[in-house]
């Protein structure tokens, strides 16, 4: 058969099979591929991560081991401490502190002086991070090492005085000053403690002040209350008074005082109003004044809470009373008394069935006319009546 024969032949025969070019590929997956590629990598010297996880017998490890362990300690110490400088210039004292910290453990060298840069570096950034008491132990083993260190002393002395160490503040001035008198920054601060110590004296000089001040006025008006033997006080509802308390103190800031100028006493004091469920308080309500006088100026304009048009609560339409409970007694005890408008407070106080609670007055105000003004007086009508009859059948 002709060759032009034998190819009309596999012609006819069809197409040949594809003939793959270049490598074949591979079985493993990309994944698969990455992952075995990294640790091939991660055995490398140049590429591990921790060196001591690399084993014996690696000769480019062991290199790279001397390398980090071999160098001199105080070399390393010099290191770290400029670490420790680069984290306090960016602020970052926690991490200087640790730096510092790490250089001063590197033994294998004894160099004095960078030992005391070191502590006193320390005590810097101990500084910035309010920890004086550590910044101060720091200054005293710089101090024990090299005494006339005058960043020591300053440090100290910068750290006694945020600890209101005054005294000890003020000496390591006198020291630094001594070895440095030059020294700007202790003139400075030896004159801010000088500053902040008479501000302090003076500050207790004026609280002894007040203190005994205040014992005058409280002495005076202890006398002034006793004279006035007819007051009766009650404070057995009363909480969070002082063990040694007069009787008409009380925990809160509105108690009686005394007007000097007159020898009046000047009482805080409510008025309720129990149909609108609202109250008034006077801050000083001077004993000569009558009940009217001081609720002309209490209802002087219209409540909000009344009828501003044809108001019902006026000096001229109004009454009032005191509910009178024995010291000791109960709810049941309480009876409602009328006292005039034209009473002076000091009067109404001294009356003998009026009981002061808890060192403040209080008054009920009442309309002249209206049911609720009925029904409220009739209230207490009932429960005195209950309480004679009550009385009357014991006696039987």
């Amino acid at each position: 058969m002709s060759s032009e024969q034998q190819q009309q032949q596999n012609v006819s025969d069809g197409p040949a099979p594809a003939v793959a070019i270049g490598p074949e590929p591979s079985p493993v997956s990309h994944a698969e591929s990455l992952d075995s590629i990294m640790e091939k990598l991660r055995s490398t010297p140049l590429f591990m991560t921790d060196l001591a996880d690399a084993g014996e017998g690696n000769d480019a490890v062991e290199a790279l081991k001397s390398l980090a362990y071999d160098e001199p300690p105080e070399e390393m110490a010099t290191n770290l401490k400029n670490e420790g400088n680069d984290c306090f210039k960016c602020k970052n004292f926690k991490d200087a502190v640790q730096y510092y910290t790490r250089a001063l453990d590197y033994d294998g060298h004894d160099n004095r002086d960078l030992k005391v840069s070191l502590l006193t570096n320390r005590a810097a950034a101990n500084l910035e991070l309010q920890n004086y008491g550590r910044a101060i132990q720091d200054c005293a083993d710089a101090l024990r090492l090299k005494p006339d260190n005058s960043k020591a002393l300053f440090r100290s002395a910068k750290a006694c005085l945020a600890l209101r160490k005054f005294e000890e503040a003020r000496e390591c001035c006198k020291w630094g000053l001594e070895v440095d008198p030059s020294n700007r920054e202790l003139v400075r601060l030896q004159a801010q403690i000088k500053d902040t110590v008479e501000a302090e004296e003076r500050k207790v000089r004026e609280r002894e002040e007040r203190e005994r001040e205040k014992a005058r006025v409280r002495d005076l008006l202890r006398r002034a209350v006793e004279i006035r033997k007819g007051l009766t006080f009650d404070n057995t509802g009363s909480k969070g008074r002082a063990k040694d308390a007069y009787p008409w103190e009380n925990s809160s800031d509105r108690e009686v005082v005394l007007d000097e100028s007159t020898g009046h006493l000047l009482w805080p004091a409510f008025f309720l109003y129990p149909e609108a469920k609202e109250s008034d308080f006077v801050e000083k309500f001077d004993e000569a004044t009558t009940l009217g006088e001081m609720l002309e100026v209490v209802l002087a304009e219209p409540p909000a809470w009344d009828n501003r048009e044809n108001p019902k609560y006026t000096v001229d339409s109004v009454d009032t009373y005191f509910l009178h409970r024995p010291v000791g007694g109960f709810d049941e005890d309480e009876r409602l008394v009328k006292v005039g408008t034209n009473t002076c407070l000091g009067t109404v106080l001294d009356h003998e069935r009026y009981v002061i609670r808890d060192g403040i007055p209080s008054f009920v105000v009442l309309p002249r006319k209206g049911a609720f003004a009925e029904q409220f007086i009739d209230r207490y009508r009932k429960l005195r009546q209950a309480k004679e009859s009550a009385v009357r059948k014991v006696a039987a």
